[in-house]
């Protein structure tokens, strides 16, 4: 699901760039995934169970109303894709997305946020996110040195915020959805709902985007490949719903970084663009995450208290 999003991530900036809005080519992506999840919804026998659980589940409160707006996480998170990924490329996107996906799981769990109530910080569950970041920072040192990033400090931060800001929403998003599929019995209900909030919410900012720019005439792209980013975001949301409830948002969280980080490196290795940049040291960072995700994810309360 990680390597989903590192895919979705080139999809979207590259449709972005393709079509001079970034907002439209997010609207797009993620009407699209709705567009797949609602006819899914329609044919497949679960969607139409959690659906029809939906009314009874808001009238009697067993979740809370605001969890439906999880959505809009997710279509911030598509905007901070096809702006970012336009500025700085798909790494340095997925660096600043994984900070703070690293950083929101841990508060995340600690405050109790998502389905499996509040999730102890253990010094190894602190030590493995540290390892993440740190790897994380390591991977992406020969892209920062090579000299791509033509930007003053302030507009490089300011950009690379946009990402950490979705991450650490999209761990919210992740445990809200949670909720929706324990309470539906299904994540299709759940990513359906998110999908709907998203959608809605990038018509709006489409629209006043496009009236207060004026700009010119649409440009689509012809490659088919660039508006399949919502069907790979159906993945990735799904994902995060269902393992939320098992393993807690961290790990899944820290999980989906992995993925992230080993599928935008297959992808610099195997497709690369004019400003890819692939080291050793790169690929040592990468792998180094893997480290500390283990480090995370072993039973080490378990065993110490049987």
């Amino acid at each position: 699901a990680g390597s989903c999003l590192a895919v979705q991530s080139r999809f979207n900036g590259a449709l972005g760039r393709a079509m001079g809005d970034p907002y439209l080519a997010a609207l797009v992506s993620f009407g699209i995934g709705f567009a797949v999840l609602l006819v899914g919804s329609v044919l497949l026998p679960a969607g139409r169970r959690g659906a029809a659980r939906l009314p009874g589940v808001l009238r009697t409160r067993r979740i809370r109303w605001w969890y439906f707006l999880a959505g809009v996480f997710g279509a911030y998170l598509v905007i901070a894709q096809t702006l970012t990924t336009a500025l700085l490329g798909v790494s340095v996107f997925i660096l600043g997305l994984v900070v703070g996906q690293s950083l929101g799981g841990m508060l995340v769990d600690r405050w109790g946020i998502g389905p499996g109530g509040m999730q102890p910080l253990s010094r190894y569950r602190v030590l493995g996110t540290v390892l993440i970041l740190a790897a994380v920072a390591v991977a992406m040192v020969p892209r920062f040195s090579a000299g791509s990033l033509h930007m003053s400090t302030p507009a490089l931060v300011g950009a690379v915020a946009l990402p950490v800001l979705a991450g650490v929403l999209n761990t919210v998003q992740t445990a809200w959805n949670a909720h929706i599929a324990a309470a539906t019995g299904t994540p299709l209900t759940s990513t359906l709902t998110n999908f709907a909030a998203g959608t809605v919410a990038l018509v709006v900012v489409a629209g006043v985007a496009r009236w207060l720019t004026r700009p010119g005439p649409v440009q689509w792209p012809h490659e088919w490949w660039l508006y399949t980013g919502g069907i790979l975001g159906i993945v990735f949301v799904a994902a995060g719903a269902v393992l939320a409830r098992h393993v807690g948002v961290l790990q899944t969280s820290l999980g989906l970084v992995t993925g992230m980080l080993l599928g935008a490196l297959v992808l610099d290795v195997a497709v690369p663009t004019a400003a890819t940049v692939v080291t050793p040291v790169t690929v040592a960072g990468t792998l180094a995450t893997l480290v500390g995700l283990v480090v995370v994810t072993l039973p080490w309360g378990s065993r110490r208290r049987s």
